[in-house]
């Protein structure tokens, strides 16, 4: 597999939220209705299991991931997944 390119930071937080979102959507589909109370209470801290894996699963080139702003997004995006599946 080729390593990623360089993106423009805007590009990158655009795709890093919709990253954390996708992930948000598998942990909300996976998780009992109870954990995601639970992880929803203590917004905005994630798990660090979970924060690590969603930034080790990023496909964003590294050199991204090194910007706040993006890591944001990621973040993020995974807690607008949470709160969508609460509806």
């Amino acid at each position: 597999m080729a390593p990623p390119v360089a993106m423009a930071l805007p590009d990158a937080v655009q795709a890093a939220h919709g990253e954390g979102f996708q992930f948000g959507q598998v942990v909300a589909r996976d998780a009992p209705a109870l954990w995601l109370e639970a992880v929803l209470a203590r917004k905005p801290r994630m798990p660090s299991d979970l924060e690590a894996r969603l930034l080790q699963d990023s496909s964003l080139p590294i050199d991204s991931l090194l910007h706040d702003e993006v890591r944001h997004a990621l973040r993020r995006g995974f807690w607008d997944a949470l709160e969508r599946s609460r509806h």
